[in-house]
């Protein structure tokens, strides 16, 4: 799944501020450059397959191993909980498994990972042996579990488990009512989920300037961009209400949220329904979902 750094802790910086320098231009300049973008990106998706889900390479180790103790720290302080004795489950890891090392490391019991892609099947050792230097115990592969799956069925994992995490992953979930549904039968009694969610667009081109971009199209129109973990344009709202109807309790930690010039302004160029949504629903454009069983 794609990952995005653009407020995660611990300086794994992103492709910098968001600037919101769209607003107050033509809507349909940033139509067209979101369009252009969207269907490049769909293309090379397809030819080349799903290879990066972060903002910067994987063999950048250093920044790299800053980034998964800074998503492991934002768990932590979002959901208010330490790991300890914790049997978890994190969704799309992305390009290493670097995240379970730190909550190994900080004493969770166990931890497993499932994503669509075998994206940290060959993650380089240089990254391991560098987190555990930061960690101060060498990281143990054997340790963690890694399960390539379907979603939402997640067929070949089996619980219980006592927390589920993900970062920047369930914005990019086909049907993010059942995965949570799933997720009910798969934790224990009192389990909880930590979820960061990115709503931003993801294309670094248009990200910073006009990060509501993709919800300038119709349905058909962002049909014709898709790939494999395009973002599926949920906002917070949406979230909640899948977790309530599938038995969760659920609140919103925001953190990135978008100034009222640029969510009015970006708000005559949306297309329905979004056009229509409360603008603070709009203004959240990254938060962490934090839900109880």
């Amino acid at each position: 799944m794609t990952t995005s750094d653009a407020d995660v802790p611990g300086g794994a910086a992103g492709p910098g501020p968001v600037t919101y320098e769209a607003a107050g231009s033509s809507q349909l300049l940033w139509w067209a450059a979101g369009l252009g973008m969207g269907l490049a990106n769909a293309a090379r998706h397809r030819i080349r397959g799903y290879r990066t889900p972060r903002a910067f390479s994987a063999d950048e180790v250093e920044r790299s191993v800053d980034y998964v103790i800074g998503v492991a720290d934002r768990w932590a302080k979002d959901c208010e909980l330490d790991f300890a004795g914790r049997r978890i489950l994190e969704l799309g890891p992305g390009p290493d498994l670097g995240t379970g090392a730190v909550l190994l490391a900080r004493g969770a019991k166990s931890y497993a990972a499932a994503d669509l892609f075998a994206l940290a099947s060959d993650t380089n050792p240089a990254f391991y042996e560098a987190l555990g230097g930061r960690l101060g115990t060498q990281v143990d592969l054997e340790q963690i579990g890694y399960h390539i799956t379907t979603y939402p069925e997640m067929a070949e994992v089996e619980g219980p488990f006592d927390l589920v995490v993900s970062n920047a992953a369930l914005e990019h979930f086909d049907d993010v009512r059942t995965t949570f549904a799933r997720l009910a039968d798969l934790v224990a009694p009192g389990g909880m989920m930590c979820h960061h969610i990115d709503g931003m667009i993801h294309m670094r081109g248009v990200r910073r300037r006009d990060p509501l971009n993709m919800l300038r199209y119709r349905r058909w129109v962002y049909r014709a961009m898709s790939f494999p973990g395009i973002p599926n344009r949920l906002r917070a709202a949406d979230f909640l209400a899948a977790a309530a109807a599938t038995g969760w309790t659920a609140r919103i930690v925001p953190h990135l949220v978008a100034p009222d010039h640029y969510v009015e302004w970006a708000r005559r160029g949306l297309a329905s329904p979004y056009a229509a949504m409360d603008a603070g629903d709009l203004a959240l454009l990254t938060f962490t979902l934090v839900a109880v069983r």
